[in-house]
């Protein structure tokens, strides 16, 4: 088995290694033509389109509640007369609280309702084309009065009752009023406090945009004495996500300056050898990944995907990838033999052997985890994954093409003793240079030598955290200490699992001084949310016939038992008219016929109703039922599936509908979705790990650790407050490639050097990558902390899932996996070379004088 598993990754490491001898070859064509390339495909951008709209962007694609909407669209056409519990429709709302939180049922708050009634009416308006528009001008109609939810509270009823203390409750004059009132309470079937009161206008309109746009401008000035107001629009959580989101630019370039700057550092010698510095070495491989940036965007926006905000992120993504490739590259260069003793071409041919089979495991576990992700029923996944996977392709391919081709340069310069940064000008040492006279700065900046070994190059950022952890791995105390934090991190890790949240609130995606934070925090703090939800019949049926009036009386009953379902209400066309004078069913063209003139006389169900005058017949009708309040967004998404399964057992073909069912289609696909992307993007990687490090141990070893980090990833949502949804779901589908990254690093390290024990192949795999993923790890972290402090939810939450998976990531690289590598790690056959020995020997010499 062990020879098995060596000749595999020798036969790799071969192709590998050609490549490296071609790319020592054609250096500066690959570098030119890699350089045009990004160029052309950026030129792409001048095509892209943004993709906007929460519905459009986080909501299921082709939803069985999409579905039903369209399908009933075209069945039921919009009326003339507006009813709000049966067709959507722009809208303005205000939400109007007593400052106090005290009782709202006094003659006061009421002159304050009437106060912002009144100015919403007669006070907001617009002009278009020389005309000015009121809101009775833009309205929704019924019976050719403005629809106004919550009104009912201004009648001189309301005032009269109010003052007799017999408001009834939950209706008041047959009309339903739980949902109009901000906490109430009530006692037999009274009215007797509530601290706040809802008012909905409608509105109908071509004009009806800019309408919202002047309300919410104005509606801040509308006097009030002991109320405080909160407002939205139909709109408004669209508008401020992208204003939200474009607020952020600071962070977003304050976070990649901080990427940038500390990977140029960390690749600094800073020991004034200006022949072995590699500062603009770091710089070069940072403009790689920046330029594929640049080549994602516009292929993509070439092939048509559209842009949405969220993908904002991914450059981010992609800086901490580059960087990553950048220190294992330049690890594997600095590992491979002395220049004074090799040739350039075989030291890239080792390069490429080792660190270019470590990025290439990295990147096409990466690009594969995207690419899973893009089928994604959420188009802002999908979308986000798209652009993303591609970015991680073409990151993989600029920096085994561009950045590769300036370690060859970079190589070949030193190889000749030329400076840094003047790469024409041969330079000395500096005992040679003091012979010459020279003195100060000019030793400094002038003097160098071709470097001899790995801590030549090697800077203090690469080269002191890589000592820690080695002094760590010497002592068994410490790895057990090791091993029982990470026992404790599972625990929380299940718990919060657990206790995880699913859903979005919507106060989430906007600042808290948004005025759509505030009036959604007191939505969902203080009004009911109830659903008016619609059962209709999707065939033409005989309704004068007593065994189909059963048959819906039946679904309808059943419904009503539900623990969600409001017993109280029920809007149905069929028992009105059965009630009326006019009801007729001695067959069915005279039940048709009197339901007409039933219909023209009481317009509420006059939409209720289709009716093809051609048989004549009834080919669709609806009835509605309410739920009680149903605050969670889970019990939301489950009381939509109970009721479609009390209508999947109708006798007759029926769909149940409301046009909340929209966003509660995420609350029930969220979950599955999210393990089913997840789960097979988890596969892919294991086998992608088979075939580059096709060893049992090391298979398992990166399957379980991809496990837990992501079951910490899991966990650790719930501690910092993230639900699962489907923005959260876009980190986590990242989360999955990331999570192996540093592992398989790692893992590579260890099965690629040679040893006769151990714990000095843990040793020698340290050396190799552990300062490259320390510093990959680290620059990440160091910029995502930033957006710590942005605004957006979007940003924030990427902030905080780029953390954990990071951190999770490099504690289980640097720690755990040494540390369980120490007891059971696989070992080969073949004798350690002697320069790597010879090299470790003087690590650990300079170690153990050095402090750490």
């Amino acid at each position: 088995m062990g020879d098995c598993y060596v000749r595999h990754e020798d036969r790799i490491a071969r192709i590998f290694g050609m490549y490296g001898k071609f790319l020592e070859r054609h250096p500066v064509k690959i570098l030119v033509i890699s350089i045009t390339v990004n160029c052309l495909l950026g030129l792409g951008m001048l095509r892209l389109e943004v993709e906007s709209g929460a519905e459009r962007l986080y909501t299921p694609v082709n939803s069985q509640a999409s579905k039903d909407r369209s399908f009933l669209e075209n069945i039921y056409p919009s009326s003339s007369e507006f009813y709000a519990h049966k067709e959507t429709a722009d809208f303005a709302e205000v939400l109007i609280l007593t400052k106090d939180r005290g009782n709202m049922l006094t003659s006061t708050f009421l002159d304050d309702v009437t106060s912002v009634d009144e100015f919403v009416r007669n006070s907001i308006s617009i002009t278009q084309s020389g005309t000015v528009y009121k809101f009775s001008d833009v309205c929704a109609k019924q019976s050719s009065a403005c629809v106004v939810s919550g009104d009912i509270v201004l009648s001189s009823e309301f005032k009269q009752m109010m003052l007799a203390n017999n408001i009834t409750y939950p209706e008041f004059n047959q009309t339903s009023i739980s949902s109009l009132f901000a906490s109430p309470t009530a006692s037999n079937g009274v009215l007797t406090s509530a601290i706040g009161l809802k008012l909905t206008y409608y509105l109908r309109s071509s004009y009806s945009e800019q309408w919202e746009k002047e309300f919410v401008k104005t509606i801040p000035n509308a006097v009030v004495n002991i109320s405080e107001l909160a407002y939205s629009y139909s709109d408004a959580l669209d508008n401020e996500l992208e204003e939200n989101i474009g607020g952020d630019i600071l962070f977003y370039s304050l976070t990649m300056t901080f990427m940038m700057t500390y990977a140029c550092i960390a690749t600094s010698r800073l020991n004034g050898n200006c022949i072995a510095d590699r500062s603009l070495l770091g710089q070069a491989g940072v403009l790689a990944a920046v330029l594929s940036i640049l080549s994602s965007f516009g292929f993509v926006s070439l092939i048509g995907v559209k842009f949405m905000s969220i993908v904002g992120v991914m450059p981010f993504l992609i800086i901490g990838i580059g960087i990553d490739d950048v220190f294992i590259l330049m690890s594997g260069i600095a590992d491979a033999e002395s220049i004074e003793k090799s040739s350039v071409s075989d030291r890239i041919s080792f390069m490429m052997r080792t660190s270019g089979i470590a990025i290439t495991i990295t990147s096409i576990t990466d690009f594969l985890a995207f690419s899973i992700g893009a089928s994604s029923v959420f188009i802002s996944v999908r979308n986000f994954c798209i652009y993303t996977g591609v970015a991680v392709l073409f990151c993989y391919i600029n920096q085994i093409t561009i950045f590769s081709s300036c370690i060859v340069i970079n190589e070949k310069r030193i190889k000749d003793n030329r400076h840094c940064v003047a790469c024409w000008t041969r330079t000395k040492d500096k005992e040679s240079l003091q012979m010459d006279g020279k003195t100060g700065c000019s030793l400094y900046a002038c003097a160098g030598y071709p470097p001899k070994d790995r801590s030549d190059v090697d800077s203090p950022l690469e080269k002191y955290p890589k000592r820690l952890i080695q002094f760590v791995m010497k002592y068994l105390v410490l790895k057990i200490a090791i091993l029982v934090i990470f026992a404790i991190y599972l625990g929380f890790s299940i718990y919060g699992v657990v206790h995880l949240d699913q859903g979005l609130s919507l106060q989430n995606l906007v600042t808290e001084d948004s005025f759509f934070y505030k009036y959604s925090m007191w939505r969902e703090n203080y009004f009911r949310s109830e659903v008016v939800m619609s059962f209709n019949v999707k065939t033409t049926q005989t309704y004068s016939s007593s065994w189909t009036q059963g048959v819906i009386a039946s679904i309808l009953t059943t419904a009503k038992q539900d623990k969600d379902i409001d017993p109280s209400f029920e809007l149905n066309w069929l028992t009105a008219f059965k009630q009326s004078a006019l009801y007729v069913d001695t067959s069915e063209s005279a039940f048709i016929t009197a339901l007409q003139i039933f219909l023209t006389n009481v317009p509420l169900y006059a939409s209720d109703v289709v009716i093809d005058s051609s048989g004549p017949s009834i080919t669709s009708s609806r009835f509605y039922l309410k739920t009680n309040n149903i605050p969670s967004t889970y019990d939301q998404g489950q009381m939509m599936l109970r009721m479609r399964e009390v209508t999947a057992n109708s006798a007759i073909p029926m769909i149940v509908y409301s046009p909340p069912f929209i966003f509660f289609e995420q609350f029930v696909e969220i979950l599955p979705s999210t393990l089913q992307t997840v789960g097979i993007a988890i596969v892919v990687i294991i086998i992608v790990t088979i075939l580059f490090m096709p060893h049992p141990t090391l298979i398992i070893i990166v399957g379980v650790t991809l496990f837990t980090i992501l079951l910490g990833v899991f966990g650790f949502m719930f501690f910092w407050d993230i639900s699962l949804s489907s923005i959260s779901m876009i980190h986590l589908v990242m989360t999955v490639g990331f999570s192996v990254d540093f592992s398989a690093h790692i893992c590579h390290a260890y099965l690629a050097v040679d040893a006769d024990d151990r714990a000095t192949k843990v040793d020698l795999s340290l050396d190799r990558s552990g300062g490259p993923i320390f510093n990959a790890a680290f620059s990440t972290l160091l910029g995502v902390s930033i957006l710590g402090f942005a605004n957006s939810y979007i940003f924030k939450t990427f902030g905080k899932m780029m953390f954990l998976v990071i951190f999770f990531g490099l504690a289980h690289s640097v720690l755990l996996i040494p540390t369980v590598l120490s007891f059971i790690g696989p070992l080969k056959a073949r004798k350690v070379k002697p320069d790597e020995k010879a090299q470790l020997e003087r690590e650990n010499s300079k170690s153990s004088s050095s402090p750490i």
